[in-house]
């Protein structure tokens, strides 16, 4: 069972970024559950609650690029023993932009997620963005990957 649930949320994953890439909102939205929270950090909308409101932001925020390519790296899921309906999932993500005044930027992101069990099969109850680095857009503001300080020696 649970290999089959973790395709199930690896097809989410790879979902959301096709959707995105195609601008197709609505199918980007049904991939998160009714009462889902985000946070893409206060530079890309900050903390949205429900699945219209996330809608709308991820609309606004899509909006102001020609094009996009979210590319997926390594995921780790992880299921919780306790709630056979609920995983947590680390993504790494590359995603490239291109505005539409030609400017090109990259983020190399964590998405931080909880998934939910529903009808309609695995869903985005919570997804938190980290990033990592940013290329080309210091101006945004982000939450960024937590990362120790080496010790000094």
């Amino acid at each position: 069972m649970r290999f089959e649930d973790r395709a199930a949320i690896a097809d989410v994953m790879a979902l959301y970024c096709e959707r995105v890439d195609e601008y197709d909102i609505d199918a980007v939205a049904a991939l998160f559950t009714p009462d889902c929270v985000t946070d893409y950090g206060p530079g890309r909308g900050g903390l949205v609650e429900g699945r219209d409101a996330v809608r709308d932001r991820i609309a606004a925020g899509q909006a102001q690029f020609r094009r996009t390519h979210h590319q997926l790296g390594q995921s780790r899921v992880t299921f919780n023993p306790a709630d056979p309906d609920r995983a947590t999932a680390v993504t790494y993500v590359t995603a490239s932009h291109e505005e539409w005044k030609g400017r090109q930027w990259r983020a190399h992101l964590r998405y931080v997620d909880v998934l939910a069990r529903t009808p309609a099969g695995w869903r985005l109850a919570e997804r938190r963005v980290h990033a990592a680095v940013i290329e080309n857009r210091p101006e945004i503001d982000w939450v960024w990957v937590p990362r120790r300080e080496p010790a000094s020696g």
